[in-house]
């Protein structure tokens, strides 16, 4: 899933240059597509501990990541690897992920409307593992 998912990605960057997908790359693409399931399928979490724990965690990726400007602490990782820097602005990539999925598909959303619609589905998620903790009889 991850190889047809990097396939879909524009090959060229902002600047008409060819975007590099090293092993360090896909496997960082491989970390914000499990964030972004874990984000996504948490709330569907069985058990109460582990509802406890996304109610606790979701508040904090949103946190992060509206303090950092819409770039992931993922994002950072990889510029510290690479260049040495937590950001770097050269990199096309921070704070970009969602746009860099979104522009294939023809849907040219400005990052204030990705982050809008995204806090707004965490927010749904968030109130969704809420109900489902509470309607969860102990044993």
């Amino acid at each position: 899933m991850l190889a047809a998912a990097i396939r879909h990605l524009p090959e060229t960057g902002a600047r008409s240059r060819a975007i590099r997908f090293d092993g360090l790359r896909i496997a960082l693409f491989g970390v914000h597509l499990a964030l972004i399931a874990f984000v996504t399928l948490g709330w569907l979490i069985p058990s109460r501990t582990g509802l406890y724990v996304y109610t606790l965690l979701l508040p904090m990726i949103a946190i992060q990541w509206l303090l950092n400007g819409g770039a992931s602490i993922v994002n950072n990782i990889e510029n510290l690897i690479r260049s040495g820097r937590w950001s770097d602005d050269r990199s096309e990539f921070e704070g970009a992920f969602f746009k860099t999925l979104l522009r294939p598909i023809g849907v040219p959303a400005s990052q204030a409307q990705i982050t809008t619609l995204l806090c707004f589905l965490m927010l749904i998620f968030w109130i969704a593992a809420l109900c489902h903790m509470i309607l969860i009889v102990p044993v």
